[in-house]
């Protein structure tokens, strides 16, 4: 998503909706966009595109009370909005509420019934559906993990061939399109039609009560400058330990300057700009993890992991608390620590009934010569395909409306969560959440796990080892194998 937003209550009160005059099965007119502009001051932003399924140049079609049945994953760790696409009614949250207007509005126009059905085995369910010639699902939403290995058994349409689907429109992410096109296809996307992909991007959130009790300027700063790289991070964790129970020992019962989680390491080498593959010239895949400059990122991003003066994983506190990860936000809101690393979704879930006064941040860069902030993104993030079964001009149209329609009611209204309330609690954070979802990370060689990059990472992390070389080195053979047979598999679909 390249569109900016911006929490302004004078902003929003002269945001009007374009007016397009459509008639029942015919053309629309063409779209526009109406930008409101404010005598806001320059810090503020001072332009808003608001959108609807208008602005995708498709017909308002009477579809005759027509089904458009998602396939999503039944899952009850997954029961918040940001992980559905058709809430049954609203309930006064604001994002599940956005939610169900949007698709009330789009059965309206085109005449149809979107419904969700949930499954706790949907790859089977899927597989099993097309494979039997089944077309009850018009699309899934589901991990891009699942989704690839549907793709390479030629069960998933590619959406650059989707009718209707526009993937340079805004409403398509494009970090997504970008960087998961692979040989000229991609067969899974996402964007403004769901949050799912946000909540499960990695980030840091700052306890801004411990900056000023330690007299540390905000780091909100050394971010919008371009700053905020490994070196300075590591300047504002150091020096934050303290015994705070006299015991000797530094555990979940003293402070610390930095609260992660296993496997820190990885998420923090990703931000930095490394890669275990990239897509070459060719449409191949190209193992790159083992290069110079990722091979000193992998080292620099395990001594602040396994640096025990500074760094403290939370998952044997969450093991200890019956598994639970909100205990972990919990801990910190108490003042366990000054930084926290984990994916984003405990912003929206957790912290926004938490009275700390806390901030939002990006990982940060490797250094100076890094021009872009990277949101390393989960390889198990959710998006939307569509089975071969399905009625592909049915299936690109409710995507793409659906997509388009959430721009102005979907994407503010998580934003909203993120922002308001007793959630993050200051106008720099929302620009932070710009950069944060704007840069999002994908990377291949997680997705198809080709070198098992994240368990060497992890490994290396419990046995306090920075031998990086020799550790990657194993892992070529592997991994050129792994990407040989994805090749072959891709080539083979017709």
């Amino acid at each position: 998503m390249k569109h900016i937003f911006r929490i302004s209550s004078a902003l929003l009160a002269l945001l009007t909706v374009t007016g397009i005059v459509t008639a029942c099965g015919g053309d629309t007119a063409a779209p526009t966009v109406t930008t409101a502009v404010t005598d806001a001051p320059q810090t503020e932003a001072v332009t808003e595109r608001v959108i609807d399924w208008k602005a995708t140049g498709i017909a308002q079609t009477d579809c005759g009370g027509r089904t458009f049945t998602i396939l999503n994953e039944e899952n009850a760790n997954m029961n918040n909005a940001w992980f559905s696409i058709a809430p049954e009614a609203t309930d006064g949250e604001v994002l599940n509420d956005a939610m169900y207007n949007r698709n009330q509005t789009i059965e309206s126009v085109f005449n149809v019934d979107i419904i969700e059905t949930r499954s706790a085995a949907i790859q089977q369910d899927l597989r099993k559906a097309v494979t039997a010639g089944d077309n009850t699902y018009d699309a899934s939403m589901d991990n891009i993990m699942r989704h690839f290995a549907l793709a390479q058994e030629g069960l998933l349409l590619d959406w650059y061939d989707l009718p209707h689907i526009n993937l340079e429109a805004e409403w398509w992410d494009a970090s997504v399109v970008d960087q998961l096109t692979y040989k000229d296809r991609l067969f899974f996307c996402t964007g403004d039609i769901s949050p799912s992909t946000n909540v499960r991007v990695y980030s840091l959130v700052f306890n801004k009560d411990l900056c000023r009790e330690l007299g540390i300027e905000m780091p909100y700063q050394y971010v919008l400058d371009g700053k905020w790289t490994m070196d300075v991070f590591n300047q504002y964790i150091t020096d934050v330990n303290k015994d705070m129970n006299g015991d000797g020992v530094m555990d979940y019962e003293d402070r610390w300057g930095y609260f992660s989680q296993d496997g820190n390491s990885f998420m923090m080498y990703f931000a930095g700009g490394g890669r275990v593959v990239e897509i070459n010239d060719n449409s191949e895949m190209e193992l790159v993890m083992v290069d110079d400059r990722n091979i000193n990122l992998a080292i620099k991003a395990l001594e602040i992991s396994i640096d025990d003066t500074k760094t403290l994983m939370a998952d044997q506190y969450v093991k200890e608390h019956n598994n639970q990860w909100p205990a972990a936000s919990a801990w910190f809101a108490a003042g366990g620590a000054l930084m926290r690393s984990s994916v984003f979704e405990p912003v929206p879930r957790d912290y926004r009934s938490m009275d700390t006064d806390f901030g939002v941040l990006p990982y940060p860069k490797l250094d100076d010569a890094q021009k872009t902030y990277y949101t390393p993104a989960e390889e198990t993030s959710r998006m939307f395909a569509v089975p071969t079964t399905a009625d592909a001009d049915f299936s690109g149209m409710m995507l793409e409306v659906l997509a388009a329609q959430s721009v102005s009611t979907v994407s503010p209204a998580f934003y909203d969560v993120c922002l308001e309330g007793k959630s993050v609690r200051d106008n720099e954070s929302a620009e932070i959440l710009d950069i944060i979802f704007a840069n999002k990370r994908f990377d291949y060689g997680l997705v198809a796990d080709v070198a098992g990059f994240k368990t060497m990472m992890r490994n290396l992390e419990a046995k306090d080892s920075t031998d990086v070389a020799s550790t990657f080195e194993k892992s070529v053979k592997k991994a050129e194998i792994a990407m040989k047979k994805i090749s072959e598999k891709f080539d083979g679909l017709e």
